[in-house]
């Protein structure tokens, strides 16, 4: 289960010549070529209401406005790199964190900080120092109710842990903060065992987090940005549920 993680940590020297080396900057810059017209669709499609954010918010908050256009449209391009095995993931999906962790930081949204940086630490940085981190992935498909049941309980318990553990903190949507921060643990469990079910908890996080967000922006702590974000991811999932070239049809 963790054997990647254990082969990049005990070769960090090797696995470090992949960023130190003098063609990376090109070799980045490559990994945004030959994506779908359904990836560069959604690319540009969320540019354009990231704009409508910035310039809508800008005069409320001008940093929270810049930095918040800058982790919506960075998470988009983390989360569609994925979807075309890009190794620009890595990079885009740890700006966009670091991003998206301060803006639910000045929101109060704590269990989000602890998603994100989650995120940084366990795959982020994997994903800068082995660019071909999903290159050679293999989905499963989960075969058991057992099976089902385990990942079930294991979402509860979790959602269970968080909910205690922020509600002795000041975070003011504690119920639907610890509900993402559970759906995105259970979500990576099953990433890191490669189960191509994951997608439906991705699908229902995405839900909950433009829940979230809403709540966030209606309580004058956030804005659009992340809404439109994860509304794009919500349409990344869609694709990949039903495209003739999406991921239960590829599997």
């Amino acid at each position: 289960m963790f054997n990647k993680y254990y082969e990049v940590l005990t070769n960090l020297p090797a696995y470090s010549h992949n960023i130190f080396r003098k063609d990376y900057l090109p070799w980045l810059i490559k990994q945004c070529l030959g994506w779908g017209t359904f990836s560069y669709a959604l690319l540009a499609f969320n540019f354009i209401l990231q704009l409508i954010s910035v310039f809508s918010s800008f005069n409320a908050n001008p940093l929270l406005a810049i930095i918040t256009f800058i982790g919506g449209n960075l998470s988009v391009a983390c989360v569609i790199g994925i979807s075309n095995r890009s190794g620009i993931q890595g990079w885009a999906g740890l700006i966009s964190a670091l991003c998206i962790a301060w803006a639910a930081y000045l929101a109060g949204n704590f269990a989000t900080v602890c998603e994100q940086l989650g995120y940084i630490i366990f795959l982020d940085i994997f994903c800068i120092l082995d660019p071909q981190w999903n290159s050679t992935m293999e989905a499963a498909k989960i075969e058991s109710k057992k099976e089902w049941l385990g990942y079930g309980l294991f979402f509860l318990i979790t959602w269970l842990a968080c909910f205690n553990i922020f509600s002795l903190t000041s975070d003011p949507r504690v119920f639907l903060d610890s509900l993402t921060l559970a759906m995105a643990i259970t979500g990576s469990l099953m990433e890191l065992n490669r189960k191509r079910e994951q997608y439906y908890i991705w699908t229902l996080a995405s839900i909950f987090t433009i829940a979230l967000w809403s709540q966030t922006m209606l309580a004058g702590d956030g804005n659009f940005a992340l809404i439109f974000s994860y509304s794009v991811f919500l349409l990344n999932d869609f694709y990949a549920f039903f495209s003739v070239k999406g991921w239960f049809r590829t599997i």
